[in-house]
């Protein structure tokens, strides 16, 4: 009696085709390189590759570790380019926050010399006594006198004492310019 060879049915068949390395490096490399910018353009390149290696008719396996790659690739390059578009954005708008922040604070210390001035007989605060007399009018606390854009040279606002009693608009404080760019 004549053997007959052994053929697996459809859903057992067993894959002959190797599978692509270079599939497999393009996934590895997708996750390490996530985080790294430009660098994912490599595993983005390489699975691309292993795209057309692979897949139903393709020489070789993969095609899942290369479609993993290719996905990991592109999500790390395009990250990179969001952060890239975003970040200087978001510094623009802190350091414009600051200034905010630093325009009310002033706002509020120079209310706090007119209380000042109201209970003193119309006199406002001379200049060294011009950080005691404005806190103890309960308006302002001890950090509304450090500017947010404080470079740490100790001096946060200006104030130049003198009689404002004809009109308290005339108030000059000022802002350290050794701390902003404008």
């Amino acid at each position: 009696m004549d053997q007959v060879p052994y053929t697996p049915s459809t859903g057992e068949r067993i894959e002959q085709r190797p599978v692509s390395q270079l599939s497999i490096w393009s996934m590895i490399l997708g996750i390490i390189f996530l985080c790294f910018g430009p660098l994912a353009l490599i595993p983005l390149i390489m699975g691309i590759v292993g795209l057309t290696q692979t897949g139903h008719r393709g020489p070789k396996r993969g095609m899942g570790f290369a479609a993993a790659g290719t996905t990991l690739g592109a999500v790390g390059l395009l990250g990179t380019c969001v952060l890239g578009i975003f970040l200087p954005a978001l510094g623009k708008a802190r350091e414009r926050a600051k200034v905010l922040v630093s325009e009310a604070q002033m706002r509020s210390q120079i209310q706090a010399a007119i209380m000042y001035a109201e209970e003193h007989d119309d006199q406002f605060p001379p200049e060294s006594e011009w950080p005691d007399a404005v806190l103890d009018t309960g308006l302002i606390t001890p950090e509304m006198l450090v500017s947010p854009l404080e470079d740490g040279d100790g001096v946060s606002y200006i104030y130049l004492g003198g009689d404002y009693s004809q009109d308290s608009l005339q108030i000059v404080l000022y802002e350290d310019p050794n701390h902003t760019e404008y």
